[in-house]
């Protein structure tokens, strides 16, 4: 599992989202350890204190302390109760937008390469099979299964 960093979102959230459901974790942040920030109506994500060291509860706590920490990036965010999760795109610190997280959807710009990757090769892999079919060649003798029964010719 590991550490995780908690979000309290004062920003808009997506519609449908319950308007008390403010607290979030993510472990998109450098070096997760349980740090608190706070996302400003305006879009500006701040460190606020640690629910470690401090023991401040994240909802009450007070932002005229914080710290801009300008984060460029996506952040994976799940909801304290587990039952939502979201994407949020920061640019030079801004939020730009925040919409919810398809199941099985790749997050991180990393994993999505590697989705396109794996199916334009998968995908190219049927083309070529399709015309070698159309040209009339078959599967190389020697790429046959050695448990594959060889049909004989008549």
């Amino acid at each position: 599992m590991g550490l995780y960093d908690e979000i309290r979102w004062d920003a808009a959230l997506p519609k449908g989202h319950p308007p008390d459901s403010r607290l979030f974790q993510t472990k998109s942040l450098d070096d997760p350890c349980l740090d608190h920030y706070v996302v400003t109506p305006e879009g500006r994500l701040l460190l606020v204190g640690n629910g470690f060291e401090d023991g401040a509860d994240l909802a009450d706590t007070e932002i005229s302390q914080g710290i801009d920490v300008e984060f460029h990036g996506d952040m994976r965010l799940l909801s304290a109760e587990g039952q939502r999760e979201y994407l949020a795109r920061f640019t030079h610190g801004a939020l730009e937008w925040i919409r919810p997280l398809a199941g099985g959807e790749p997050w991180t710009t990393v994993a999505a390469a590697h989705v396109k990757f794996a199916r334009a090769r998968s995908n190219a892999k049927i083309r070529q099979g399709a015309e070698q079919l159309e040209r009339g060649e078959g599967i190389p003798e020697e790429k046959l299964d050695d448990d594959m029964p060889k049909l004989e010719a008549e």
